[in-house]
């Protein structure tokens, strides 16, 4: 009964480790902390500050869609692709560091990142407010903006490692930003759905169901959720490329 203890911890440890390693990378990068920072954070000044965004969404339940997406999606995709460019998974496939543990390691890692990006913007919401009822913020609408999060990560996760591991990193690098630019502008995040000439489409997406999911609750926006997370993992785990 030991030996199964002892083999467990010391993955845990392996995954811990490659988690700090990748959360180190990440942070010290300008460009991933304007993803994870910069935009949520001023995109959330702008919309309770000015009228130049109009939407009756909460801004913080719009910001926290572009945390999810940037953490659980273009953040990593480009990390991984630009890790497979470089070899660093074919290195650590020399070490005793598991495949498994790497995976663990990256989704803990992305996990860490949405949590302390999303908890700068509560205190940047907390300290700025607005007229969006962002100061009465309730503990239960509170919950349930975190469970829509977790969910926005199941779906958006997989395809970011299956963006990240069958493409070019300079493809990759194109396609994750771009993404993430139409997302958030045309996905019904930034754009109200009921202001695009698609607007029934809106709600099958990833963005679109996380909005309908944490600004109104809508539970069929669960299944479209969870379809998206079934769909990219079985990609993933079929396309997916070490090198």
């Amino acid at each position: 009964m030991v030996r199964p203890t002892a083999e467990r911890v010391s993955w845990i440890s392996l995954v811990a480790l490659h988690c700090r390693w990748t959360l180190a990378a990440t942070w010290r990068n300008g460009e991933q902390l304007l993803l994870l920072l910069g935009i949520p954070i001023a995109a959330f000044v702008v919309m309770t500050r000015t009228e130049l965004l109009s939407t009756n969404t909460p801004a913080i339940v719009v910001t926290t869609v572009i945390v999810v997406l940037a953490a659980g999606f273009t953040s990593p995709a480009i990390s991984v692709a630009f890790e497979r460019r470089y070899g660093s998974f074919a290195y650590l496939g020399t070490t005793p560091l598991p495949r498994s543990a790497i995976i663990a390691g990256t989704v803990a890692a992305i996990a860490v990142s949405t949590i302390g990006a999303l908890s700068a913007l509560i205190i940047v919401a907390s300290l700025v407010g607005g007229h969006e009822g962002t100061n009465s913020i309730t503990f239960a609408s509170m919950a349930w903006l975190m469970f829509s999060a977790v969910l926005g990560l199941f779906a958006v996760v997989p395809w970011a490692f299956l963006l990240g591991g069958t493409v070019r990193s300079e493809t990759v690098l194109a396609l994750a930003n771009g993404v993430f630019i139409v997302a958030i502008l045309f996905g019904g995040v930034l754009v109200p759905a009921e202001s695009l000439p698609y607007r029934s489409v809106v709600a099958w997406l990833p963005t679109g169901a996380m909005v309908d999911l944490a600004g109104t609750g809508s539970v069929a926006s669960i299944g479209v959720l969870v379809a998206w997370c079934l769909l990219g993992s079985a990609l993933a785990i079929r396309l997916f490329r070490w090198r």
